[in-house]
């Protein structure tokens, strides 16, 4: 089997298409996603846990924090990505 990536992009367009997910593949694994307080504020939160993230960190804060960090990273990364990619297929379309 394939080892799968660290962290995956999950979407629900039939019944959540207003929210994207960020599945966590390796253990302690779960699914997280974008949260916005307001239109200045947000961060990343764990919505669903498949393995409880507490106890596979021994109560650790700082592990899950640095977890979550990374994670955060990762996405910011990814919508990067998606805005690069994004304004290159324009690029494409005018030539």
């Amino acid at each position: 089997m394939a080892k799968l990536p660290k962290f995956m992009i999950a979407d629900d367009p039939v019944t959540d298409p207003d929210n994207e997910y960020i599945f966590h593949t390796e253990q302690p694994r779960f699914f997280a996603k974008r949260v916005e307080e307001d239109e200045e504020s947000a961060y990343i939160d764990i919505v669903h846990e498949i393995d409880n993230v507490e106890d596979f960190f021994k109560n650790d804060p700082a592990k899950k924090e640095e977890l979550l960090d990374e994670l955060e990273s990762w996405y910011y990364a990814y919508l990067e990505w998606l805005d690069e990619d994004e304004f290159g297929d324009d690029e494409d379309d005018e030539e």
